[in-house]
C-alpha cells in the first residue's frame, strides 16, 4: 500500500513538471480588476491526461469515451490521450503501468485536480472534468 501512495506521489509531481504551461488562456472578460490575491492568479484551460494502454480490455470503450468527451466539452477543455505502449517517454515518467486507464487532470489554475487510477465511466470523467472546471 505504501508503495502504491509512493508512485501515485510520484505521478503527481512528474505530472505537474511535464505539464507546467499545458493549458491555454481562457478567454479575458473585460470586468473590473479586483483587489484580491485571487484575482491575480490566471486561469487556464483544464486540461485532461488519459493514460491508456494497448493491454486494457475496454481500450476501443475507452478511446471512444474521450471522443465523446472531446465533442460535448469543446473548446473548454484540452484533453490528451498517452498510450503509454506507444510513448516511451511518458511511460518513464509516469509510473501508470498497472493502473491504467489514468486520468490526471489539471484545474483552471493548472494545478492537479484528480488523479485517478482505473478510471474508463464516462459519467464519473465528466465530474472530475467539471469540478477542474470550477476550480
Amino acid at each position: 500500500m505504501k508503495k502504491k501512495i509512493l508512485a501515485l506521489g510520484c505521478v503527481a509531481v512528474l505530472a505537474v513538471s511535464m505539464v507546467t504551461g499545458c493549458g491555454t488562456k481562457a478567454p479575458e472578460k473585460k470586468e473590473e480588476p479586483k483587489a484580491t490575491a485571487q484575482a491575480a492568479v490566471e486561469k487556464v484551460t483544464p486540461t485532461l491526461m488519459y493514460f491508456i494502454s494497448n493491454s486494457d480490455e475496454s481500450l476501443d470503450a475507452e478511446k471512444n469515451t474521450v471522443e465523446e468527451l472531446k465533442k460535448e466539452y469543446g473548446e473548454k477543455v484540452n484533453f490528451t490521450v498517452i498510450n503509454i505502449d506507444e510513448d516511451t517517454e511518458a511511460a518513464k515518467n509516469f509510473p501508470v503501468q498497472g493502473n491504467t486507464p489514468m486520468v490526471i487532470m489539471l484545474n483552471t489554475k493548472n494545478d492537479i485536480s484528480a488523479m485517478s487510477p482505473k478510471v474508463s465511466d464516462k459519467n464519473q470523467l465528466k465530474t472530475i472534468i467539471d469540478k477542474a472546471m470550477t476550480e
